[in-house]
């Protein structure tokens, strides 16, 4: 071949990777930012991208000098090795906004992602639809992404960071995806930005107040994980997708075991001291899990939204489980709206790719109230039943301390078939709360007492007995009473005990 032909094209390849004016890189680093290339680097192994679709401009006359790789870059590396597939958008080619062809280039990827069963990474900034190619008639034929996603949900993990405004589409990707990662500062979701506000409510906001991190992050639920800088936020996708498998035809991935601080005496003794006796005193449930998991291994999902239920992923021996557990030191681990939300999103994302669950039960119950009711509270705690029920993995289920009522069952409670169920010493099992309890059966009978307060803690005492942990074992609810300590090698014990039933497969699609 004519070697001038190979120049022209290793010309045409440089240009267009070098095609970011130094100025646009200025103003990115003003604002904390990488390009998109950059971003793509730091996310892969390195020196693993392969680029697909460099070439590709906009279909637009006018624009076609302005739109290298028509401001998206696509193509597939490796992270740890494993094979992605991963699009980002290029904030500097007109604003990231997507044409025609950007949407046949990651249109290509998602394509490969399900056909070769390999994750799917988008990085978006800005990205909604550029008008000039898609104005009028053409909008009949806009939508495919959305039923990509579809396709995708529950057959290969599906990740997307926002590192910038991703309003419209790019956040609908976001939201389909099973982990969602954005910057702060800088990383903005939502229906539609500012101007179209404007335009259609005639109402004047910033970006933050439609979807900035503290609201995605707090308020909506809609960011997974709030990274402080690109590439925490970048990181945040390799940790995650390092708990799960390529696709739902495989198991997760085991790594080499590390030891956990509980695999010592004085591990073990933390851990004990660490539960008060008291049922109103709160704790550290954070801490309990960072005993039990392969040291360093814990990785939380939504951590500040709905903080009364902690969601995350750890390792047992390198095995990647994931955790669900009260957390009685925000709102002593009341269960409501946002952790039923939270809750179920991650034992769906779990069973999916069975990953096994481990459950830890310190709920005093659902938020009651006419407030809670208008956030549909019944409706969101019985998807939470289904869920929790539906799920295939193993299920490991152990109660610190309070187990009451819906609570109780939704935290995988004995009718939801938990492989293993256990108790710690102090727990106890009820419908609903013991002062309620009492009151609404014997307030009567406390009232017309001679000491209505030595009467109600007599009854109080007699009902502590006979709701504790020893006789739910003794009337063979609960599979045994065990030393909190005793945790872990009760988990690696269920773990392979349960190991056959896990049946690599495609399950079900994972709701947003």
């Amino acid at each position: 071949m004519d070697k001038r032909k190979i120049e022209e094209l290793q010309s045409r390849r440089d240009a267009i990777r070098a095609s970011t004016s130094a100025a646009a890189i200025d103003k990115l680093r003003e604002q904390g930012k990488l390009t998109a290339r950059e971003r793509i680097a730091l996310l892969l192994d390195d020196g693993s991208f392969v680029e697909m679709g460099v070439h590709a401009h906009s279909a637009h006359p006018s624009l076609r000098e302005r739109t290298p790789a028509d401001g998206i870059v696509t193509g597939h590396g490796t992270i740890d090795g494993r094979i992605v597939y991963v699009a980002a958008d290029d904030a500097t080619v007109l604003g990231g906004t997507r044409g025609r062809v950007g949407e046949i280039k990651i249109a290509r990827v998602r394509d490969a992602a399900l056909r070769h069963r390999k994750p799917f990474i988008a990085l978006m900034e800005a990205g909604a639809a550029r008008v000039q190619e898609s104005f009028g008639a053409m909008a009949a034929n806009m939508g495919a992404r959305f039923a990509d996603h579809f396709r995708m949900s529950g057959q290969i993990p599906q990740l997307a960071a926002i590192l910038g405004p991703a309003f419209g589409g790019p956040s609908f990707t976001a939201a389909q995806s099973d982990f969602t990662a954005l910057a702060r500062g800088t990383g903005v979701m939502g229906m539609s930005g500012p101007l179209v506000v404007k335009v259609g409510t005639g109402e004047t906001v910033t970006p933050d107040a439609i979807g900035g991190a503290d609201l995605s992050e707090t308020v909506t639920g809609q960011a997974d994980y709030v990274g402080d800088t690109e590439a925490d936020t970048l990181r945040s996708l390799r940790t995650f997708l390092s708990f799960l498998p390529s696709h739902s035809g495989e198991l997760p991935p085991v790594v080499e075991a590390k030891p956990a601080a509980v695999d010592t005496e004085e591990g073990r003794e933390k851990l004990r001291t660490l539960i008060p006796d008291i049922g109103r005193q709160a704790y550290d449930m954070k801490r309990v899990l960072s005993l039990i998991v392969d040291a360093g291994d814990l990785f939380h999902y939504r951590p500040r939204y709905g903080p009364n239920l902690i969601t995350a992923f750890g390792r047992i021996d390198g095995q990647p489980v994931g955790f669900v557990a009260s957390n009685p030191m925000a709102r002593g681990g009341v269960m409501d709206e946002k952790t039923a939300q939270k809750a179920r999103k991650f034992v769906d994302v779990c069973d999916a790719f069975h990953v096994p669950l481990v459950f830890i039960c310190d709920a005093p119950g659902f938020l009651v109230g006419p407030d809670i009711e208008k956030h549909r509270m019944v409706s969101l705690a019985a998807r939470l039943l289904n869920t929790v029920c539906a799920a295939s993995v193993p299920k490991i289920t152990f109660v610190a301390r309070k187990a009451i009522g819906l609570a109780y069952l939704a935290m995988c409670g004995r009718a939801m078939r938990p492989d293993y169920l256990a108790a710690w010493p102090g727990a106890h099992f009820d419908v609903m709360g013991p002062e309620a309890g009492v009151e609404l059966v014997f307030g009567r009978e406390i009232a017309a007492a001679p000491d209505p307060a030595a009467r109600k803690a007599e009854i109080m005492a007699r009902l502590d007995e006979q709701s504790s942990a020893y006789e739910a074992a003794a009337q063979g609810w609960i599979d045994d009473v065990i030393d909190p300590a005793e945790t872990r090698d009760a988990i690696r014990q269920a773990l392979a005990a349960a190991a056959d039933s896990r049946q690599p497969g495609f399950k079900h699609r994972i709701d947003p």
